[in-house]
């Protein structure tokens, strides 16, 4: 039978249960729920975000730098034809004048006497008195060397294939200067050219001599800069800044591994030089060396140009 009394027991229980019911909801809310749940980001993750614009890097960080002072310039000899007065250290001390951050092309290599070629070796498809128009064998396949190992350390380089030495060669320096032009038209961004030759030193008896190095306990071809001046009355204005980069450059192989290199020429022609900042005319070798011994220079020089102008 439902009585008053019961009615009154029955709503203390129903009261006794919501109480018991709002304590343990307040002990469940003191509990750190963040630790139950992974932590929000406070910004969507990078998937969700929109795209971002990274700048072009061109560079890796090289295993040093190229540092000098005024002493590194006594190790360049320089046969001066030119008569031309210039100081050493202080050029050699000069800040390099190369920016890492263009975006695009920052070395062009070229070839004048695009049809030099070496001593026939083993394996070599081709023959004749050091020349071929074969750019697989001539200087044209040295200069590619060059430029694939500046790209891989990180250098933007381009390479003109084309044999300005055809059909002419005592015009060749004209048509190189076109291509180089053409160059600097469509990329602005280039700040050195590098014309790649290889030299010749006939001896008495009408054989070619080499002039070798050992790199890397590799037989190898040693290197000679040719640098122009203003002296036979060319404009040339910044030769001295570009006799700075090329004094860098021999120091610095020549630190690493004495005798890499033969005596820095200084001319009075300008020898293209003066179309670019930074410009140099590089022998790889004589006709003497091999293909594989020029190659091997090449590299060489390209691992050290690359210590220089990555800051």
């Amino acid at each position: 039978m439902f009585t008053k009394e019961r009615f009154q027991l029955g709503l203390r229980w129903v009261c006794f249960g919501v109480l018991l019911t709002a304590v343990a909801l307040r002990m469940v809310s003191a509990v750190d729920l963040k630790s139950l749940t992974p932590e929000i980001p406070s910004e969507p993750p990078p998937a969700m975000r929109a795209e971002e614009a990274f700048p072009t890097m061109y560079y890796s960080a090289p295993s040093h730098a190229a540092t000098f002072t005024a002493e590194d310039a006594a190790l360049v000899d320089i046969h001066n034809s030119a008569g031309a007065a210039f100081d050493a250290g202080a050029l050699i001390t000069a800040p390099v004048q190369f920016d890492c951050s263009e975006d695009g092309p920052l070395i062009l290599i070229v070839h004048t006497h695009a049809t030099e070629a070496y001593t026939v070796a083993d394996g070599d498809d081709y023959s004749g008195s050091y020349r071929t128009t074969d750019i697989n064998y001539n200087v044209v396949r040295v200069g590619q060397a060059l430029t694939d190992r500046l790209n891989k350390n990180g250098i933007s380089t381009v390479h003109d294939t084309t044999l300005n030495d055809e059909p002419g060669y005592y015009d060749a320096y004209e048509r190189t200067a076109a291509v180089i032009a053409g160059y600097l038209e469509e990329y602005p961004s280039i700040q050195m050219v590098i014309d790649v030759h290889r030299d010749a030193v006939t001896l008495d008896d009408g054989s070619e001599m080499a002039v070798p190095c050992r790199l890397n306990g590799e037989d190898a071809a040693q290197l000679m800069l040719v640098m122009g001046t203003n002296i036979a009355g060319l404009e040339h204005p910044d030769w001295q800044s570009n006799l700075s980069m090329a004094l860098k450059i021999q120091a610095h192989c020549e630190k690493c591994a004495p005798g890499v290199f033969r005596q820095m020429s200084l001319r009075s022609e300008r020898y293209n030089e003066h179309l670019t900042p930074n410009s140099i005319l590089l022998e790889v070798g004589a006709a003497g060396n091999t293909l594989r011994q020029a190659i091997c220079s090449a590299e060489y020089f390209a691992d050290r140009l690359t210590e220089i102008l990555i800051p």
